[in-house]
């Protein structure tokens, strides 16, 4: 009987020993966002505003870090290569998970084989924006100047959300712009401010404190239906381009191959985040919509936003680099 028990408790030991690392206490360290923008951008809105909670509900710190560079590709690629163990999670967006794809003929990591999508963490409402020294006003103006010089006008192309909104409103209206390249919006915002660039599609997040102040022009948003912050500026679909409805979103992803528990235990802390009053209340001043839903309905969507970006790529004619 001894020599059994013994047996027994020592396959116990053997299977503790042999249990994956998701299957224990998590998280048990620190954990790393990494945000593939620069701080200030709405997706590090987004992630500030999880990383606090999630520490405070899974007492361990949720540190933010921001790698900016080649419309979040870089980062994004890390992120691929890291331990799938949970301790290193990618705030993702429609650039890295959706038209990176068809932007680059050659990246680093495949968006969906290459992650575990965790929870959709947002909605972001987006602002055509001017320098206001210009003398327009208007989507009417800003298709007249742009037709009586064509390729002149500028705008900042700080993600390839960005990027494919001016292009496919380009396209949409007949006209043509110059594309100066940014690493991330922020920067592209501060020299559309500075007068060094004419425009640029940018997130209300990191707008809207400029448009309130006066030292950026907004004349339209890319939704549908217009924004409850601005209701007065008219959409792009209203004025110039049928049919243009275009937002970006973000969410929360892992390295492909952690484990599901760690998946699942994530996605139900984020989205009971995403309920709170004070969430909801910060988000809503910056455009963001909260959109919880479970890790598999995520993963659905970003397989058919990775197919819908493309196909606006292609429908706005950009070449990928």
């Amino acid at each position: 009987m001894k020599r059994l028990v013994s047996a027994l408790i020592g396959a116990a030991i053997g299977l503790c020993a042999t249990a994956p690392a998701g299957a224990q206490s998590y998280p048990s360290r620190n954990v790393t966002i990494v945000v593939p923008f620069a701080a200030g951008s709405g997706s590090d809105t987004a992630a500030r505003v999880l990383g606090q909670h999630l520490a405070a509900r899974l007492k361990q710190n949720f540190i933010i870090e921001n790698r900016a560079g080649a419309t979040g590709a870089i980062a994004t690629a890390a992120v691929a290569k890291a331990a799938p163990d949970g301790y290193t999670l990618l705030l993702g967006t429609n650039s890295t998970h959706g038209s990176n794809s068809a932007l680059y003929k050659k990246l680093a990591y495949d968006p969906i084989k290459d992650f575990a999508p965790i929870a959709h963490t947002g909605v972001f409402s987006y602002f055509l924006v001017l320098d206001p020294k210009l003398p327009i006003k208007s989507v009417a103006d800003l298709i007249a100047a742009a037709k009586a010089k064509p390729g002149e006008i500028s705008y900042a192309g700080g993600s390839s959300t960005s990027i494919v909104m001016a292009e496919s409103f380009a396209k949409g209206a007949g006209i043509s712009f110059l594309k100066v390249p940014y690493r991330s919006n922020p920067p592209a915002l501060t020299d559309v401010i500075g007068g060094r660039i004419n425009m640029m599609f940018c997130d209300m997040s990191s707008a809207i404190g400029s448009v309130n102040s006066g030292s950026l022009r907004a004349i339209a948003v890319t939704t549908k239906n217009r924004s409850t912050l601005a209701p007065d500026l008219p959409t792009i679909a209203e004025t110039a381009v049928k049919d243009f409805d275009l937002a970006s979103w973000t969410g929360l992803f892992a390295p492909a191959g952690t484990p599901n528990e760690i998946v699942e235990r994530l996605n139900t802390e984020v989205n009971a985040i995403l309920a709170l009053p004070d969430v909801k209340e910060r988000f809503a001043p910056l455009g963001i919509e909260a959109q919880p839903v479970s890790a598999a309905e995520f993963t659905r969507y970003v397989q058919s936003e990775v197919v819908k970006w493309a196909a606006l790529v292609k429908e706005a004619g950009i070449e990928p680099e």
